[in-house]
């Protein structure tokens, strides 16, 4: 009996002892998927980057729209995609897709064709060709 008891105090011993937590994997701060849109966007921003340095080379540097002057630094709101990026993304890096824009007549353009009239014709001509 006294063997039996002191086998019952161990088993119970044994199950009071702490037991070591299983390693747990470190959790990631972004998930596969994303990291992977996010490393597609960047080498998009990059393609847009070198697209958008060799249209300025070859286009004068006047808006489209007012005839106004861009200066001479190239900003990303100055290309106008006359058929947008999402509905028409194999047209993103064509050259015959841009047009070069002040801001002013960026946002009037993007907000509503008629009151860039030039733009307008300029999409309608672009589809034509294009499409």
């Amino acid at each position: 009996m006294a063997t039996n008891n002191s086998l019952i105090l161990s088993q119970l011993a044994k199950s009071r002892e702490k037991k070591l937590p299983k390693p747990k994997k470190p959790l990631r701060k972004v998930s596969l998927k994303k990291q992977k849109e996010a490393d597609k966007e960047k080498e998009l921003a990059k393609q847009d980057e070198d697209f958008y340095k060799e249209f300025w080379q070859s286009a004068p540097h006047s808006c489209y729209e007012c005839g106004g002057s861009l200066g001479r630094t190239p900003y990303n709101f100055m290309f106008h995609h006359l058929l947008e990026k999402n509905n028409y993304p194999q047209f993103r890096h064509t050259f015959e897709n841009i047009a070069l824009v002040c801001l002013t007549c960026h946002s009037k353009a993007e907000t509503n064709l008629k009151f860039a009239p030039k733009i307008k014709a300029l999409t309608e001509q672009t589809k034509k060709v294009l499409l």
